[in-house]
């Protein structure tokens, strides 16, 4: 499996969680056709972890105003992080992709900065 591959497998299993979850599922089950978003997920992880992507991208990328209206508290960002770090291990820690799961976490404490300093919690 590629890399490329492995980041998609991730970002399924980890929104399939995330929708059914009681804290942060809201945020997503009211997106029609979540599905459809997927693929743009996927492709902002492969330039974060890989530096470029074979995925379409229609836009650019402007995930913190993105997240403005979603009105995040600080907690779902938590729970997200939570969520997701146990999808990481769930998904890679038994495989080949040590290195992307190192980058993946490397990443997210970025972003977990970047959304505090930008939503100021």
């Amino acid at each position: 499996m590629s890399q490329d591959d492995w980041i998609l497998a991730v970002i399924e299993a980890f929104y399939k969680k995330a929708k059914e979850d009681v804290m942060i599922g809201y945020h997503f089950r009211h997106i029609q056709d979540f599905e459809s978003h997927i693929p743009r997920i996927a492709a902002f992880w492969d330039l974060q972890l890989l530096g470029k992507t074979q995925r379409q991208i229609d836009k650019k990328f402007d995930v913190l105003n993105a997240h403005v209206p979603l009105n995040i508290k600080k907690g779902e960002l938590g729970r997200w992080l939570v969520l997701f770090k146990k999808t990481l291990d769930e998904r890679l820690e038994q495989s080949e992709q040590q290195d992307l799961k190192q980058k993946w976490l490397e990443r997210l404490d970025f972003f977990e900065e970047a959304f505090l300093r930008f939503f100021r919690f």
